[in-house]
C-alpha cells in the first residue's frame, strides 16, 4: 500500500519543467528576457492566447463606459432650457386636442381609436406643434410628426427640419433660405425619433436619436399624466415638481428608445478598437523583427514569427494595466493600451534587443 501511495504522489507531483514554465509565464509580465524566451522556445498557443486576453482586458473600460451611457439622462438633465417646459406644453396640447401618438409594433401612428389625428390636432398651414415664450412670443419648442405625403424617410424628414425647411414641402421656412434651425425640437418619424436641444443663444447643446422597438403600446400623450412605468403623477400640473416628473418620464423613454442604437454603436466601436489593437500587436512584432535585422547583429537568428510571439506575450502586462488605469482615468481609456504597450515595446527594444557593441 505504501508503495502505491508513493507512486500516486509521484504522479500528482508537478514536474520541474511545468513549474519553470509557470514561473516564466508570470515573470514575462515584468521581465523582457522572459518574453524573449517564450517567443523563441514556446509553442504558438500561449503567446496568441496571451495577446488575445490582453486585448480583451484593454477593451473592457471603454466598452463598459459606452454601455453605461444613458442618452436621456444626458439630454434631459436639467430645466435650464425651453426643451423640458416644451414637453409639458406638448402634453397639454395633446390632451386639449384629444390627440395621441401610439407605438404599435415598433411604428409610431396617429391613428388611434377615439382620438384626433395629427393633422386634425395641429390644423392650419403649419403641420407641426409650436410652443412659444409667453413674454417674447419667440418659438422655444417644436414637434413634428412624419406623416408627409408623398412619404419621406425619417432621416430625410429630420434633415429637412434641421435645414430650417418645411419638412412636408421641403421648402425654406422664412425669407432666408440658408438660415440655420435654432429651436429645440422633437421629430417623430415612423420608426425613429430625433431630439434636438438648443440653448437660449441658439446653439445646439445636445441631440439624440431613438427607435420605438422597445416600447410597443406606449402612448406619447400618457407621459403628461403618468410616469414611464404607468403610475399617475402625484405632482400638481403647473408646478416645477410636475415639470420635473414629466421630464423624468421622457428621460426614461429616451433612454429606452436609444438603447438599441447605443448597443449597435458600442459593439461597432468594440470591433473597430479590437482590430486596431490586433494591428498594433502585429506592427510591434514587426518592429522587433526589423530592429534585429542588422548585418552584424547576432540577434538576426530571431525569426519573424518569434518576434511576433514576443510582442504578443509583452502585451499582457499593458493589457492588465490598461484595465485598471482605464477605469481610474476614464477619459484616457481609449489610448491607455496603446500608450502603455508602446512603452513596453520601446523598453524591450532598447534594453533586451539592442545589438551589443564591441
Amino acid at each position: 500500500m505504501s508503495n502505491d501511495k508513493k507512486k500516486k504522489k509521484a504522479k500528482n507531483k508537478m514536474k520541474p519543467e511545468t513549474k519553470d514554465k509557470i514561473k516564466l509565464g508570470f515573470l514575462s509580465l515584468i521581465n523582457n528576457e522572459a518574453c524573449i524566451k517564450i517567443g523563441r522556445n514556446w509553442h504558438w498557443y500561449f503567446p496568441v492566447i496571451a495577446g488575445v486576453f490582453a486585448i480583451l482586458l484593454a477593451l473592457v473600460p471603454s466598452f463598459t463606459q459606452n454601455m453605461q451611457v444613458k442618452v436621456g439622462n444626458n439630454l434631459l438633465q436639467s430645466n435650464s432650457f425651453g426643451f423640458e417646459n416644451g414637453l409639458v406644453h406638448f402634453g397639454e396640447f395633446l390632451e386639449e386636442k384629444n390627440a395621441d401618438l401610439v407605438i404599435e409594433d415598433g411604428v409610431l401612428t396617429d391613428q388611434v381609436e377615439g382620438k384626433s389625428s395629427w393633422a386634425e390636432a395641429v390644423g392650419g398651414e403649419e403641420k407641426w406643434y409650436t410652443a412659444t415664450n409667453v413674454d417674447t412670443g419667440a418659438t422655444i419648442f417644436e414637434v413634428f410628426f412624419n406623416n408627409a405625403d408623398p412619404e419621406v424617410e425619417d432621416l430625410e424628414f429630420a434633415n429637412r427640419v434641421i435645414a430650417n425647411k418645411n419638412p412636408y414641402t421641403n421648402l425654406a421656412r422664412g425669407e432666408e433660405e440658408d438660415a440655420s434651425y435654432a429651436n429645440s425640437a422633437i421629430v417623430f418619424g415612423k420608426k425613429t425619433m430625433y431630439l434636438y436641444k438648443v440653448g437660449s443663444n441658439g446653439t445646439s447643446v445636445g441631440q439624440a436619436m431613438g427607435q420605438y422597438d422597445r416600447d410597443n403600446g406606449l402612448s406619447i400623450a400618457s407621459l403628461a399624466q403618468t410616469s414611464y412605468k404607468g403610475e399617475a403623477y402625484e405632482e400638481v400640473p403647473g408646478t416645477l415638481e410636475y415639470t420635473n416628473a414629466v421630464r423624468d418620464s421622457w428621460r426614461r423613454f429616451v433612454n429606452s428608445s436609444a438603447e438599441t442604437q447605443k448597443n449597435v454603436q458600442a459593439l461597432t466601436y468594440l470591433g473597430i478598437m479590437a482590430a486596431v489593437y490586433v494591428a498594433l500587436a502585429f506592427v510591434f512584432g514587426l518592429v522587433l523583427f526589423l530592429m534585429t535585422r542588422g548585418k552584424k547583429n547576432p540577434l538576426r537568428i530571431y525569426t519573424f514569427w518569434e518576434t511576433q510571439k514576443m510582442a504578443y506575450v509583452a502585451a499582457l502586462c499593458p493589457g492588465i494595466l490598461s484595465l485598471a488605469l482605464g477605469f481610474l482615468i476614464s477619459s484616457f481609456a481609449l489610448f491607455m493600451f496603446i500608450f502603455v504597450y508602446g512603452i513596453r515595446i520601446m523598453w524591450m527594444s532598447m534594453k533586451s534587443l539592442k545589438a551589443p557593441t564591441y
